[in-house]
């Protein structure tokens, strides 16, 4: 499954132990004239994003020539293996960037191998370097498993978050504005239809496409504050509310009613996004860690896009959105004091840009400032789109990423059944109510699902 990966530029640190304020001890020296090997692991699935990571990591070497970088890409499914050797033999890299769903950072923080990165986040004013409540939002969940409350345990430097792209040139042709509500939405659907369009894009044989349709309905529904208490594991949570269920009947109904990519339950969610670059789409929903492919297969196509966040039911929009992956400085690192150093110089405005220059959505508090999007190429016009939409939106969850086992792949799952017509509405609550009953007092470490 090829899915969402995230590209960072890498800014590497000055020589020596001259950030000993921040930790205890710097292991690893080497001389003045020497080289410093500072060690990268990086997770992707995406052959693009590895290789523009490696130009990267040879750019910051050029910037610093005492410094070398050895960056070395994993799949998801790879660093959750191999981290977790080199963490309990005791000879972890530097860095590593990795998931912060089961296994990734949750078995890393219960086997008590990573270094507490708090005192460094406040000397370095981390938080105000990210977007509003990002950083404390993004490590709050690791206190189930084991982390001290309030601590910081790894920094986002991209954005997750969910949308609509639409097809600007059928949107204009049937007459329609961009929806404002969910009403006009559903409209919009049946309008399509009717002209012999598809209305809604999706390549769901992975299923996690469905799971975003799923719970991105739901916020539409549903106040997304009203969703923490499940975030948090509170016993009296239950997904039997009246917006569960209403989500779950809107989605059949769209799928019984022919709105859906022909045969997408054999489709992944990349050979989704091709088809709808072929013109016959209206809308397609999407994380943002497609923004590569898209981008390709724009400047391929050359086909008008736009993007808007989900309307709510009474108006107003939601997106859901988080930190992706995380960065993290194992407890055994060689050069704590330069790993720390490289993840501030990741926060700067200028990683930032060159962050969304590769069509992603940069985590720092500077990004989707009006002054920046106007330096966008003309053919990433939908990327301004994307981060105006997720400058103005309702913050909302995913809902999916409650740290209990396997409520992820429940989810995915179970939507795609109800998308098939093998389930009723009511049975995707049933089954989730019963994953959520599962739930620990410390959460899961077990597999739920490496990406987003």
């Amino acid at each position: 499954m090829n899915r969402r990966s995230v590209s960072l530029v890498l800014r590497l640190a000055a020589l020596g132990c001259f950030l000993l304020p921040l930790v205890t001890g710097c292991a690893g020296s080497s001389s003045a004239q020497g080289t410093l090997t500072l060690r990268v692991w990086y997770s992707t699935d995406d052959p693009v994003e590895r290789g523009w990571s490696q130009t990267l990591a040879r750019q910051y070497e050029r910037s610093h020539p005492h410094v070398r970088v050895t960056l070395t890409d994993y799949s998801f499914e790879d660093m959750n293996t191999k981290l977790q050797l080199a963490l309990t033999a005791g000879k972890p890299p530097d860095v590593a960037y990795v998931t912060p769903r089961g296994p990734g950072i949750p078995a890393y923080l219960h086997a008590n191998r990573l270094l507490n990165l708090t005192s460094a986040a406040k000397k370095k004013d981390w938080a105000s370097a990210l977007r509003p409540g990002l950083l404390t939002s993004y490590n709050s969940p690791f206190a189930l498993y084991g982390a001290p409350k309030g601590s910081v345990m790894a920094v986002p430097t991209v954005v997750a978050a969910v949308a609509v792209l639409y097809n600007r040139r059928l949107l204009a042709r049937l007459h329609l504005p961009v929806p404002r509500t969910l009403a006009q939405f559903e409209s919009d659907l049946t309008r399509a239809k009717r002209a012999g369009y598809t209305p809604i894009g999706i390549g769901n044989g992975d299923g996690w496409l469905g799971d975003d349709w799923y719970q991105t309905l739901v916020q539409s529904l549903v106040p997304p504050q009203a969703l923490v208490p499940e975030q948090r594991l509170q016993p009296h949570f239950s997904f039997r509310g009246p917006g569960f269920l209403e989500a779950a009947r809107l989605l059949k109904a769209w799928a019984d009613d022919g709105y859906l990519t022909p045969n997408f339950g054999g489709l992944d969610a990349q050979e989704g996004i091709d088809l709808f670059f072929h013109g016959a789409t209206l809308f397609q929903m999407i994380s943002s860690s497609e923004n590569l492919q898209i981008t390709q297969d724009e400047q391929q196509t050359r086909l008008p896009v736009g993007v808007f966040a989900f309307p709510r039911k009474d108006g107003g929009s939601v997106m859901p959105q988080s930190g992706y992956l995380g960065w993290v400085i194992p407890a055994a690192a060689q050069h704590r004091g330069q790993a720390i150093d490289f993840i501030d110089s990741l926060l700067r405005p200028s990683v930032g840009e060159l962050i969304r220059r590769q069509g992603f959505l940069p985590a720092g508090a500077s990004a989707g400032r009006a002054a920046g999007l106007t330096r966008l190429s003309s053919h990433q016009t939908w990327l301004n789109d994307y981060l105006n939409s997720l400058k103005t939106a309702q913050p909302g969850l995913y809902i999916d990423a409650a740290p209990i086992a396997n409520l992820n792949a429940t989810m995915e799952a179970n939507v795609q059944l109800l998308l098939q017509g093998y389930e009723p509405p009511s049975f995707l609550l049933t089954a989730l109510e019963e994953s959520y009953a599962t739930r620990g007092a410390k959460g899961s470490t077990a597999r739920i699902d490496g990406e987003f």
